[in-house]
């Protein structure tokens, strides 16, 4: 426990070991419970879900890890205003928008089953953000806590959810369980009681960082999901949950990774750029080893991914051979840009994250019109990996000729891993 409390990079690794894997084990049971037709109705649903909350995500408990300590009052109160009103709308727009929707993603979907679903969002918008601030001192204890915790709470509950109710709307129930515990737990843990204020001049820098966030986080949707999405309009159900398993085994490590480098690189990037000449060194080892990591990950999984489906979820899930490599290479892309999309969050440029996903939209397209003629899903998912690489380089292109990258890397950083 002491080693634990003593090293934030096992606790920051241990939270995200805990979050992403209690969402593929839950997946699996559920899965295994209800079978492939309505587990494909089952992500139907939740890629709906996902679009309103990534269209909402302002990502301002990153914004509160980076505020000035002077600013850092009103900051934590203003977050919290703009969590609970941005909730109840997405919830209120979610419900709404409840019936066309589905009818968009698949014709056998109850709407009031989506309805349901949506309810986490609002539940969501009330977490008090203390235990994320506590990271602007390396502290992710309380992050474990949470979000590990919350994420462990809809594991357990989802084996007697799906026991009781045989069909996908257990995927609604088990994300309500979730966004209580994630609620609860937050308020259990903090160190302060939340506070609610909109100070003009806080609310306006907050608003400056989130808008550009909350643009890219809705590509971030089409680039992460967009295949899926199409996969849900072109294919049934039962299709749709095995390429939807294979794309999560695929990109489960790498989101994990990718979440792991924003969570724990964010604090000291932002630190370091402050100061010339200190960061390239600590962006360059970081460029190098997430490399081998997404190399390796891209070939195991591209190589064992089918075997691994089958004998996780059973051989009615198994995609094309082609289609699992292809998933991977896609992975190990999303990995690899997580490194410069950390730096350039560090140093506020979030209008370039923004622009590096605008290829996804363009080769979403593209995969649509290829669906329309026949195109198999082979083809949508090597048109994403070319997107995936486009926006790759133009992250590293706003990085190496950013107006901070200064000739002089060899001086060493006194941060280097």
């Amino acid at each position: 426990m002491n080693s634990l409390r003593s090293s934030p990079a096992l606790q920051l690794a241990l939270t995200q070991v805990i979050v992403e894997g209690s969402t593929f084990l839950r997946n699996l049971i559920l899965a295994r419970l209800i079978g492939a037709e309505q587990m494909g109705l089952a992500v139907a649903v939740a890629l709906g879900i996902r679009l309103f909350e990534m269209i909402g995500d302002f990502g301002l408990e990153r914004w509160l890890v980076q505020v000035r300590s002077s600013d850092l009052g009103l900051a934590r109160g203003t977050v919290h205003s703009l969590q609970a009103l941005k909730g109840l709308l997405l919830t209120g727009l979610a419900v709404l928008a409840a019936v066309p929707v589905t009818k968009a993603l698949q014709p056998q979907l109850d709407p009031g089953i989506f309805a349901l679903a949506a309810i986490a969002i609002a539940i969501r918008g009330l977490v008090n953000c203390d235990y994320r601030e506590r990271q602007r001192g390396r502290d992710y204890v309380a992050t474990l806590q949470v979000e590990g915790g919350s994420s462990l709470v809809a594991l357990f509950a989802i084996a007697p959810i799906a026991l009781l109710t045989r069909d996908y709307s257990a995927f609604a129930w088990a994300s309500i369980s979730q966004a209580v515990a994630l609620c609860m737990l937050s308020h259990v843990v903090a160190r302060r009681a939340i506070t609610f204020n909109t100070e003009p001049g806080i609310l306006k820098q907050a608003l400056r960082f989130g808008f550009p966030v909350a643009c890219n986080a809705a590509l971030m949707f089409l680039a992460m999901q967009g295949d899926r999405v199409l996969i849900a309009i072109y294919f049934e159900p039962e299709f749709l949950a095995a390429f939807a398993l294979a794309a999560q085994l695929a990109l489960l490590p790498a989101l994990a990774g990718a979440k792991y480098l924003l969570t724990f690189d964010l604090p000291r990037f932002s630190r370091l750029t402050l100061r010339p000449n200190a960061w390239q060194s600590l962006f360059r080892s970081r460029m190098r080893r997430v490399a081998v990591i997404a190399a390796t990950l891209a070939l195991v999984l591209g190589v064992l991914g089918d075997e691994l489906v089958s004998f996780l979820y059973g051989s009615q899930f198994v995609v094309d051979p082609t289609v699992m490599g292809l998933l991977a290479l896609a992975a190990g892309l999303r990995l690899l840009r997580a490194v410069p999309n950390t730096l350039l969050t560090a140093m506020g440029r979030t209008t370039v994250l923004l622009a590096c996903n605008l290829p996804r939209i363009v080769t979403l397209f593209l995969a649509f019109g290829a669906l329309a003629i026949g195109a198999g899903p082979a083809t949508v998912v090597f048109i994403g990996a070319l997107s995936e690489a486009a926006g790759l380089m133009m992250g590293l292109t706003a990085v190496y000729t950013s107006d901070r990258w200064q000739s002089r890397l060899s001086q060493p950083s006194p941060e280097t891993l």
